[in-house]
């Protein structure tokens, strides 16, 4: 059998209500002054209605970022900390469940991964061939300071399957639970499950068990505007 190892500003926005108030008897703004005897208007009253309360988010300054504020996490409760969102350089390194013959820390996976803010995640594997799908998808969410967890659900093909026109690969599941150690570097571990179709037909059924199981280290080195190609 096959097996296709497939893996992985805030803008602060400030609404200023005017209130402008003319009339036909007065050229200039404000309000009209007061007729002779009629008592004075107290500077308080001039603008009589309340002001809406204004609706806070959580968000923080990060250095680097153009002075930019970057929202946070409401639901997880750690403001004040570096972001997982951007886009990241990754190599998965795979240390049980490879291969007969691979030895430990041999790469499963290495190429550039983007964190959305909308609790999504896509990634471009850079060690499989665009025509056994080389782009992937995930969902994460922060589960601790400074820590995330991903779920990554590969979809691959099989380019030489039923005669050369191609089908399904092995469905896969990868799970990563990573940890920020600065704003530009993460580390963490990953599992990844390699399942076979019922159908070939459909991509609606897969194995009850997985085929293989590969555990390993991840690490990655954001990307910024400033990043070459590695090794340049």
């Amino acid at each position: 059998m096959k097996l296709s190892m497939r893996p992985l500003l805030a803008v602060l926005v400030v609404s200023v209500g005017g209130l402008l108030m003319a009339t036909s008897a007065q050229a200039g703004c404000g309000i009209a002054p007061p007729v002779s005897k009629s008592p004075t208007l107290k500077p308080n009253l001039w603008l009589p209605t309340t002001p809406a309360t204004p609706a806070l988010r959580s968000a923080y300054y990060r250095s680097g970022a153009d002075g930019r504020f970057v929202l946070t996490n409401d639901e997880g409760g750690w403001p004040g900390e570096p972001a997982i969102v951007g886009m990241w350089r990754f190599q998965l390194a795979g240390f049980t469940g490879l291969p007969p013959g691979a030895p430990a820390g041999t790469v499963v996976d290495d190429g550039y991964a983007q964190w959305h803010s909308d609790g999504t995640e896509i990634q471009n594997s850079g060690v499989h061939a665009p025509n056994t799908s080389n782009f992937c998808l995930g969902v994460w969410k922060q589960i601790g300071p400074l820590t995330y967890q991903l779920k990554h659900l590969p979809l691959a093909w099989d380019p030489t399957a039923n005669g050369g026109s191609g089908s399904p690969a092995n469905a896969i599941e990868l799970s990563e639970t990573v940890h920020l150690i600065d704003g530009n570097h993460m580390t963490g571990t990953f599992t990844l499950k390699v399942y076979v179709w019922t159908s070939m037909s459909s991509l609606n059924a897969a194995s009850a068990a997985p085929v293989a199981t590969i555990t390993g280290n991840v690490t990655a080195t954001r990307v910024t505007i400033d990043s070459g190609v590695p090794g340049t």
